[in-house]
């Protein structure tokens, strides 16, 4: 599974971008675990499309422990 590592290679202010995105969506009371927002935010500013699977590390492992569903619903997609 990639990294947010692996993904600046493509677009090198991603971690930034998640990093601001994470924070909004936090202070709009929004899940800031949603990937396919994220990824929509990405794509919006101009960037590259980062995949449909999130990176191994945009989440941590006690929350994926505690939320197998959300794990379950990104494991079957393509990077």
């Amino acid at each position: 599974m990639a990294t947010f590592s692996d993904l600046e290679q493509q677009n090198s202010n991603i971690r930034q971008q998640y990093d601001e995105w994470r924070d909004l969506r936090a202070q709009g009371g929004e899940d800031a675990s949603d990937w396919d927002s994220f990824r929509q935010h990405v794509t919006a500013v101009g960037a590259p499309d980062p995949g449909g699977r999130p990176p191994d590390d945009f989440v941590g492992e006690d929350w994926k422990a505690q939320n197998p569903d959300w794990v379950a619903h990104y494991a079957d997609r393509s990077a």
